[in-house]
């Protein structure tokens, strides 16, 4: 059987070849990329069999599971970033601003925000705090950091970390997805901001 990391980075492998800014994501379902994601009793997709329930504690300084307090139930707009990084994250942090003003009061309720940092030893909440405020993000939107082999985890199982331990690695690439239906895509954390809240809003309606 393809393992579910190998699964994943051939999908994303395909968007981020034929993705440019502006572009929507193409969508594809978690559990048919991966089908370890199945219950192997009811043959359903089972979100806890593949996105980590690991503890993470927010720019808030909440500590929370990734799966059960974050994502469960919910859509989710996740990306990667870190607060010393110069290029890619501010341009994806502020783009990512327009796309929570967009979304409105939805975020917060059942549609979640979710930056994970990929250095925790520099991005302590405290840090995450700060760089939260300085872009204004409100509530719904977190900011989380934890221990990096957890961290690290949340990557591979999301496809974006390979054997060549960069932190910058994919950090450009916004992740959505229905967490009921198993829905998931990847576009550019910096395609237009209607176009990434139209896509969202697409598998929102596909409940």
């Amino acid at each position: 059987m393809t393992t579910m990391r190998t699964a994943l980075e051939r999908a994303f492998a395909g968007i981020m070849s034929t993705a440019t800014p502006g572009a929507s994501g193409q969508s594809y379902s978690l559990a048919a990329a991966a089908g370890l994601a199945r219950s192997p009793t009811t043959g359903s997709w089972d979100a806890a069999r593949f996105l980590p329930d690991v503890l993470v504690q927010t720019h808030e300084g909440a500590r929370v599971r990734f799966y059960e307090d974050l994502i469960r139930g919910r859509l989710a707009l996740i990306n990667f970033m870190f607060t010393t990084c110069t290029n890619q994250c501010p341009l994806a942090t502020a783009n990512l601003m327009k796309v929570q003003d967009a979304l409105g009061d939805r975020v917060g309720h059942d549609i979640v925000m979710v930056s994970v940092t990929v250095d925790s030893y520099t991005d302590t909440p405290a840090v995450l705090n700060r760089y939260s405020q300085r872009y204004g993000t409100r509530p719904g939107w977190y900011f989380v950091t934890g221990r990096q082999q957890d961290l690290d985890l949340i990557r591979r199982r999301l496809g974006v970390l390979d054997a060549a331990v960069d932190k910058t690695q994919h950090t450009g690439i916004l992740i959505y997805g229905n967490e009921a239906t198993g829905q998931w895509a990847a576009t550019p954390a910096q395609a237009r901001p209607t176009t990434i809240v139209r896509s969202v809003m697409r598998l929102a309606r596909s409940q």
